[in-house]
């Protein structure tokens, strides 16, 4: 008779858990084959060892097992795609502060001087002559506030109503008389002792009675006051004596292109560079006591106008400045003194403007 079966109880309660590290290495594998780090063949090895009574068997993990295997490369990135003729540039920056325009180019018109055709100075000369009688039509018919300063009292300045009356010797004069703000005020003529021509006068250098007497150069196209200018040299028909002539001095005017108004004139006196070149020299050839020069130091002076104030779109007279310096014997020039003289508050009677420039 056979005996009955034998069941290994034992071995029956180690079932369930050797069912359980099966499956795990089973997910170990996946994993591994996916390669995820946790599911090294020693992490699953040591999951899967031994159960009691047996000894530790590995469990093959896919992919995974071979020691010192490489990692796969990626694979490459694609190449970039091939840029065009003409890249579109970059997007300008849309921040607070900065200017979103692009970069002007280097040489722009809105830097530099103006470009363009030079005009033939006889013709220039023509248009600023019917400009320079447009001027000398009001000349003798308005009446402004004139305030000068000068570096003796910069703290104070004196103020004159100032007119322009006839005169032999420029045809025209200034006429001052102190300024006290009220309408029925009058008063005797003030004589201001000067060594520079009167502001008005320089607006009349084009007359075409005066041309002939100077010598004209077209200089070139230049920005100033916001206005397109045309810069035209001028030279001194006579040498330089007491200043107070516009005969007496070389320079430059800033004249506006399209309606030859006057904008700026700068000038010194007659042949000036030559007669301070020449007194260089003999100065320091001169005489010396120890370290001290004995020769006078040679001087100089410059003028500056700029016409600013408008009235019916014409240019008139806002600022000068008169300076005066000294050169050392390295040739540096020294401010010595200056005077400005600014005009304001003009009023105009009996004027009537004709003039085909300003239409």
């Amino acid at each position: 008779m056979d005996s009955a079966p034998t069941v290994d109880v034992a071995r029956d309660r180690r079932r369930p858990r050797h069912r359980l590290l099966h499956r795990f290495s089973i997910l170990l594998a996946g994993a591994a084959a996916a390669g995820a780090w946790w599911a090294t063949p020693g992490f699953a090895i040591a999951l899967s060892g031994p159960s009691p009574g047996r000894s530790a068997v590995p469990v093959a993990v896919p992919h995974a097992a071979a020691p010192h295997t490489a990692t796969p490369k990626p694979p490459p990135p694609a190449p970039p795609p091939a840029s065009p003729a003409n890249p579109p540039k970059d997007k300008p920056s849309t921040r607070p502060g900065v200017d979103p325009r692009p970069p002007r180019e280097k040489g722009s018109d809105a830097d530099s001087a103006v470009p363009g055709p030079a005009p033939e100075i006889a013709t220039l000369l023509t248009s600023l002559g019917e400009k320079a009688s447009t001027y000398e039509s009001i000349a003798l018919r308005f009446v402004c506030v004139e305030t000068i300063r000068d570096s003796e009292h910069p703290n104070k300045s004196d103020s004159y109503d100032y007119m322009y009356v006839e005169s032999e010797a420029q045809r025209y004069r200034p006429y001052r008389q102190k300024h006290s703000g009220r309408d029925d005020h009058s008063g005797p003529e003030v004589d201001v002792d000067q060594e520079f021509p009167d502001a008005y006068s320089w607006t009349l250098i084009f007359s075409p009675a005066r041309q002939h007497l100077f010598k004209f150069e077209y200089v070139g196209d230049e920005w100033f006051a916001l206005r397109r200018a045309y810069v035209i040299k001028f030279t001194a028909p006579l040498p330089y004596t007491s200043g107070r002539t516009i005969y007496e001095w070389s320079g430059k005017v800033w004249v506006d292109a399209e309606n030859y108004n006057f904008l700026k004139v700068e000038a010194e006196p007659a042949d000036q560079e030559d007669r301070l070149a020449q007194a260089l020299r003999e100065y320091r050839q001169a005489t010396r006591f120890l370290i001290f020069q004995m020769a006078r130091r040679p001087a100089g002076g410059r003028y500056s106008i700029t016409f600013l104030n408008d009235y019916r779109r014409l240019s008139l007279p806002d600022e000068a400045e008169h300076q005066t310096f000294l050169v050392d014997g390295e040739g540096n020039r020294e401010l010595t003194s200056f005077l400005t003289q600014r005009y304001s508050q003009y009023q105009f009677f009996g004027v009537e403007l004709r003039d085909r420039f300003l239409k």
